[in-house]
């Protein structure tokens, strides 16, 4: 039995009552929470810093691993996701495997307890099956031509029945506004109602999403030149990319919009009323690494979003660290209370993927991971106790 006394307590949704002392049996499941003069004093063990329960990194590229330190900063999204598809294959499978091991050790380390994963193979399977981690994979796709999505969702189930056959939680998801037509997005989303699972995409990562479905104009044009993509089919909706898609959602979905970077007040007041389950996934260092910019995180907090945290990849990160995420956020965007990122990083988190009844609190019966943060000279620092 362990009676830990921290400076304070964080239970996922709020910091608890300064007396908290939490009992947890040798495995990390929590006994009790119990005022500190109800426990002899020699049996508890005093922590300085914050308890909280387990992180949840909502979305992570474990594939893109072995991708760290080859792409340059400041490039844009295209250029960015020009370098990716050009070097993702050029890494023996062999030397992939053992880096998405070593990225998935990290995480395990460094207070992560539950991870929502993009892939668009089955080259993950092994080292999740393996793995101390929960992870929920997204198996991503791509089709923008509207004619394309049908086939494109029969090859994304066809991944799926791997990670099924395996016992990993998995369902689909579209990579991004741009490259998903609706057609395609209401395939999965309706896919993912029947059977009771997320789903994700990254929304408006750059300006020039927003150009591209407003004009037919931009950046994205190079993207689709260079890779010879043919797109005469698409029309200019006069709206932002995410107003343009919404309609492909299936609003009873736990959907997660990753990034927002660049995501304007109306964009939000008309999903937030449109879509009751949506939440909005924050990727500070990977926004800074590709766009060297952040999201407007007050106005996603003066809509009362839900926020979650996630890493990106080490393809546009340094590290998979929700801690660092923290501390880039705090050090950006001053008026973000701690409590807001705390429950982002663990609770909102756990909800999006379903796995509240499990993790992301700490409160009775559950065994939600526990982490110890410390504050630095460098910011937050993670300390994984169970």
């Amino acid at each position: 039995m362990h009676f830990l006394k921290a400076t304070q307590l964080f239970s996922g949704k709020e910091f608890l009552p300064q007396d908290s002392v939490l009992v947890l049996d040798d495995a990390g499941f929590i006994i009790d929470i119990v005022s500190e003069k109800e426990v002899e004093n020699s049996k508890v063990e005093f922590l300085d810093g914050i308890l909280t329960p387990g992180f949840i990194n909502t979305h992570c590229h474990l594939e893109l691993s072995h991708l760290k330190d080859k792409i340059a900063r400041g490039t844009g999204i295209v250029d960015f996701g020009l370098e990716v598809i050009k070097q993702r294959n050029q890494t023996p499978l062999g030397l992939q495997v053992e880096l998405m091991q070593d990225a998935d050790q990290f995480m395990f380390e460094n207070g992560i307890v539950a991870v929502g994963d993009i892939s668009n193979t089955a080259d993950s399977i092994e080292v999740k099956k393996r793995s101390k981690l929960y992870y929920h994979t997204f198996v991503e796709l791509i089709a923008l031509n509207p004619e394309r999505a049908n086939l494109v969702f029969e090859s994304g189930k066809a991944i799926v029945e791997e990670y099924d056959k395996n016992n990993l939680s998995v369902s689909i998801a579209p990579h991004a506004p741009y490259t998903a037509s609706v057609e395609l997005i209401k395939l999965i989303s309706d896919d993912c109602y029947s059977k009771k699972k997320p789903s994700s995409i990254h929304n408006q990562e750059s300006d020039a999403e927003n150009e591209f479905f407003h004009s037919k104009t931009g950046n994205y044009l190079r993207l689709y030149e260079t890779l010879n993509i043919p797109i005469d089919y698409f029309k200019a909706s006069g709206k932002s990319s995410l107003q343009t898609i919404l309609q492909g959602f299936n609003v009873n979905v736990n959907t997660l919009l990753v990034h927002n970077t660049f995501s304007k007040k109306e964009d939000v007041e008309i999903a937030e009323k449109y879509h009751r389950n949506l939440f909005w996934c924050l990727c500070a260092n990977a926004n800074l690494y590709i766009e060297n910019t952040l999201p407007d995180v007050a106005l996603l907090q003066a809509h009362n979003c839900n926020l979650t945290l996630g890493t990106d990849s080490l393809a546009s990160n340094a590290t998979l660290s929700i801690a660092e995420e923290i501390n880039v956020l705090k050090q950006h965007q001053f008026h973000i209370s701690l409590e807001v990122l705390l429950k982002a990083a663990t609770y909102n988190g756990a909800h999006f993927l379903g796995l509240e009844s499990q993790l992301g609190l700490i409160e009775k019966g559950k065994k939600p991971g526990i982490n110890l943060l410390r504050q630095t000279e460098k910011g937050l620092s993670v300390k994984r106790l169970f």
